[in-house]
């Protein structure tokens, strides 16, 4: 089942490939989207796709503003788009709902470019781009005007852009401490004993405050703002923090038992428990019923990252069970989908029906098998 699944998702994943990079997907995503492109690229690189990933990065690294700043999407217009008006790729900086800016696609860059350099060995990459590298690092210092180390966001601005969380999210700040952890790997790597021991250090500091801040005894909070603590368990950060290794061995333990009790070690996996009130939803979407897209629905990548959670735990044979799960899924709709139902039925509603093939979650299910299953 697995592997029959890994070849659909191969198969949708490289579907995706475009001229310049990897697209969202081929239907309403067909742009370059950031973090969806830098997420799938994980599996490229198992699936040893270099090219497209090295193209991919070359597509922001080439936008990179002044002030290091990269771009949210790449592509036409999205309401011409759905109103099927064709438009002019453009190049967006600033996300499309509160038209502020978009704060996790920075961070996912360095994660995919420090990936491709481990992988690949690429050292003439490397050192072209180390220093534009440093200065995407930099612009997330921008972001952080209380000057704790950690970045705060706008509403709408990572990548549950559904959902009005402002202030200091757990989701986009686990991003930002692993690029830190990987741009002193990347800086080791060339040879820069200083800078990669600054931001080391730099790393274990947001860790530290991450930890501080956020834990709660039972897992990380989903966001703060204006020191009032947004108290839901949030399926990204809390399993991201466990594979990039923010939540200690104890803590992922705990993590990994809520994930059981709050019903979300199911697959797909839903996003959050308790679910968010409905008003905290985009209103267009509301008014189109979808105001569940990240408040009860359930997506691929978050399982497929759940897998590796379990196995990063120890616990292989339960990330085995999930990768059954998911593969499950995958062989009875025979594509891999951007959003489905709690009962694993790809969301299919009068005015929105789920994206396929689905880049982010075809690579990140690839990932997950190729890690977990030797």
């Amino acid at each position: 089942m697995i592997k029959k699944a890994v070849e659909i998702a191969t198969r949708d994943l490289r579907a995706c490939y475009g001229e310049q990079g990897i697209f969202a997907g081929l239907h309403q995503f067909k742009n370059y989207w950031a973090r969806d492109s830098f997420f799938a690229s994980l599996g490229s690189l198992k699936l040893k796709d270099y090219e497209i990933v090295k193209s991919n990065l070359q597509l922001y690294l080439k936008n990179t503003k002044q002030s290091g700043q990269i771009p949210f999407r790449v592509g036409p217009n999205m309401v011409l788009k759905h109103l099927g008006i064709e438009s002019k790729n453009a190049i967006l900086y600033e996300n499309d709902k509160s038209k502020k800016k978009s704060v996790d696609q920075n961070s996912l860059l360095i994660i995919s470019f420090y990936n491709y350099i481990k992988e690949t060995k690429d050292n003439d990459f490397l050192k072209k781009h180390i220093d534009t590298v440093e200065k995407i690092i930099l612009w997330n210092f921008t972001q952080d005007a209380d000057k704790d180390l950690l970045i705060e966001e706008s509403p709408y601005c990572n990548w549950a852009d559904s959902v009005k969380k402002k202030g200091t999210v757990l989701y986009s700040n686990v991003c930002h401490c692993y690029a830190l952890y990987c741009l002193s790997e990347l800086f080791k790597l060339s040879m820069n004993k200083e800078k990669a021991k600054h931001y080391r250090n730099t790393y274990e500091k947001v860790k530290e405050n991450i930890n501080r801040d956020f834990w709660t005894g039972e897992y990380y909070l989903d966001w703060i703002n204006k020191e009032k603590k947004k108290d839901y368990f949030c399926t990204d950060g809390n399993v991201l923090s466990i594979i990039w290794n923010i939540a200690s061995k104890k803590q992922a333990n705990i993590i990994e038992n809520n994930l059981v009790k709050f019903k979300l070690d199911t697959v797909p996996s839903q996003c959050v428990y308790p679910k968010y009130p409905k008003h905290f939803a985009f209103l267009p979407l509301r008014l189109i019923g979808l105001g569940d897209y990240h408040n009860g629905l359930s997506w691929l990548w978050l399982g497929s990252v759940r897998t590796l959670a379990a196995y990063r735990t120890g616990n292989t044979k339960r990330a085995k069970e999930l990768l059954e799960k998911i593969a499950e899924v995958i062989v009875k709709h025979k594509q891999v989908y951007e959003v489905y139902t709690q009962d694993g039925k790809p969301v299919k509603r009068t005015l929105y029906k789920a994206e396929h093939p689905f880049a982010w979650s075809s690579g990140l299910f690839v990932h997950a098998v190729k890690e977990i299953i030797k």
